[in-house]
This record gives C-alpha cells, structure tokens and sequence, in this order.
C-alpha cells in the first residue's frame, strides 16, 4: 500500500538506517564495554595512570587553580560544589607523577593531593564518599587541605623542567 505522499517509503529508509546503526554497535565495539573497563584487559594491569606532558600537567593546574574551589577566600561558600573539583586535582596529581616520574617535589607532593582528596571523599564532603553524617566543618578542613596540596604541587610544577 502507497499513499501520494511517499510516507512508507521514508519509514522503510529509516528502518533500514537503524539496523544498520544497531548491527555496526555490536561485536564488541568500544560502545559494548562498560564505562570505566577495557576491552583488552588493561584494567587488570593496575590504575590507569595518563601519560602526559609537563606543559599538560601545568596547563591543568592553571585551570585548576582559577576554580572557585581553590581561588575562592571562603572555602567555607564553595565546598559543597567541590566534589569535581577535588576528583579532578587528584587526576592532575597522577597526570604530574606520569610526567615527572623523576623529580622528586613533584612526586612528594602527589601523595600529599591523594591523601587530602582521600580524606575529602572519606568524610562524604559533598556526597562523593560513604554514607556518613555530613560535618560541615570537616569538609571545609578537608576542602582546605586539599587545596593546600594543590598549592604545594604548583610549586612544585614550577620548578620542574
């Protein structure tokens, strides 16, 4: 059956565009695979740790440190949108260690950013860890912390070469 105006005709099209679609995502594409796994087993090689640049790890941490959650004179008003902010000073630590594998204040202060993270995420400052009682106070320490480690990575960064 056909009408004057070609209907079925584009129904059958976009049928046939979807299957395709759908028969091109399987197999085992990246598209199958589970956020945060491989597809060749590398996660059973350890943490993923990104390779990178000095110049990436540093182009990172400017951007890091012009967020309100390190730049703001009140942690005390930012901390509760600081959850991104921390997971991300603690990828910029292990992008700096990757990079610097061998200068030693830039590797002396990672440890510094993971623990300080560790403890924000610990506390559940703002929602990131277990289900603890929040305490106000503690995640503004923990905020503050962990800005404090990022500052002492910067540093760091600015002397490597």
């Amino acid at each position: 059956m056909r009408t004057s105006d070609g209907a079925p005709r584009v129904v059958i099209g976009l049928v046939v565009v979807l299957l395709t679609l759908l028969a091109g995502c399987s197999g085992g594409s990246p598209a199958d695979i589970p956020s945060g796994q491989s597809s060749d087993g590398a996660a059973t090689q350890g943490p993923v740790v990104e390779a990178r640049s000095p110049d990436a790890a540093r182009s990172k941490l400017r951007l890091a440190l012009a967020d309100p959650c390190y730049a703001s004179p009140d942690a005390r008003a930012v901390w509760p949108r600081c959850g991104r902010w921390v997971e991300e000073a603690a990828g910029i630590a292990r992008t700096a260690a990757s990079a610097l594998p061998n200068d030693a204040a830039v590797t002396g202060a990672v440890p510094a950013v993971a623990a300080a993270h560790d403890d924000f995420v610990g506390r559940g400052c703002p929602s990131t860890g277990p289900a603890v009682p929040l305490d106000a106070n503690a995640c503004v320490g923990a905020l503050t912390s962990v800005r404090t480690a990022v500052g002492r990575l910067s540093a760091a960064l600015g002397q490597a070469s």
